[in-house]
Order: C-alpha cells, then structure tokens, then sequence
C-alpha cells in the first residue's frame, strides 16, 4: 500500500509539474512541415469549458451548468510540495506567426526557401497574482505589450500587502 501511495504522490508531482508554464510567448514548432498546420489548429485561441450539474433546490432536478474560461497561463511557486501554490494567472490570446527564410541546402547547394508556422502568446485580459498562502496580491487587466517591449496595463490595478489591505492603486490608459 505504501508503495502505490509513493506511486501516487510522485505521478502526481510529476503531473502538477508539467502544467507549470514559464510566460515566454510561444514557439512550438515541430520538425515535419506537414504537421504543423494541425499543431498552430489544435493550439490557436482554444477557450476552457468547465461543466458541472447542480441541483435546483425548488425541483430537485439537475441541471448541466457550463462556463467557460479564456486562455490562460498559471504558473506556480517553485517547490517540492505536490500542490504548489498559484503564483499567477494571465489571461492570453494566441497569434500565429508565418515567417519565410531561404536557406542552402546541404545535399544540393541550393537555395531553399522555408516557411515556418508557429503560435505568439499575448497577454490579453486578466492578470492575477497571488501570494503563497493563496491571498490575492496584484490584480488588473494586460492588452498586450507597449512598443518598448514592456507588458501593456490598462484600467485599474489593485495591490494588497500581505495584512489584505490595498496598499497601491493605479489607473492606467
């Protein structure tokens, strides 16, 4: 028993470890040029839906309740614990990218050009960071990146101090 409870706890490490997700934006290209088209269709402006039902409590009759989320990035605390807390969530839309390069090729010695397909993220919507006992710590809206390169804020951003009092606000454009 102890033995399929390691088990457990090391897969699901493993598992909470593969959705940590460091905010670059994007570039998953593949090696065959004929996938990548079905890669940049499964990857694109994806929403998730959630559904659960619930009881309505004058009928007692379930009833399937769906919602859905925009696209988003979690990222996590680093740690060893198997439950890592939620360092921050970024709402995202996906931009594909169509780039073209001529290169030589190495059996002809020819010049061959190259199309590569691949997926930008842009932070689009909600931004929500947390501190480590869960407690909200900065909350405001990204619209992308300004010209210098630099995160887009735009509306109004709260941030709270460790005692959950609002400590900074700011409204931006």
């Amino acid at each position: 028993m102890r033995v399929l409870y390691f088990v457990f706890i090391v897969l699901r490490g493993i598992l909470l470890q593969a959705q940590t997700i460091q905010f670059d934006q994007g570039n998953w290209q593949v090696e065959k040029p004929e996938h990548q088209q079905r890669v940049v269709t499964v990857m694109a402006n994806e929403e998730r839906v959630d559904s659960v039902y619930t009881e309505d409590l004058e009928t007692g009759e379930l009833k399937l309740v769906i919602q859905r989320y925009p696209l988003s990035r979690y990222e996590y605390y680093p740690g060893y614990d198997p439950f890592p807390a939620l360092f921050r969530r970024v709402d995202i839309r996906q931009q594909e990218i169509v780039d073209s390069a001529f290169v030589e090729s190495v059996e002809t010695g020819e010049m061959v050009m190259t199309v590569q397909r691949f997926i930008k993220d842009i932070p689009n919507g909600a931004y929500h960071e947390f501190f480590p006992d869960g407690n909200i710590r900065i909350k405001g809206t990204l619209d992308g990146y300004n010209a210098d390169g630099s995160l887009k804020k735009t509306g109004e951003w709260l941030e709270w101090g460790a005692s959950g009092k609002v400590i900074r606000q700011e409204i931006y454009p």
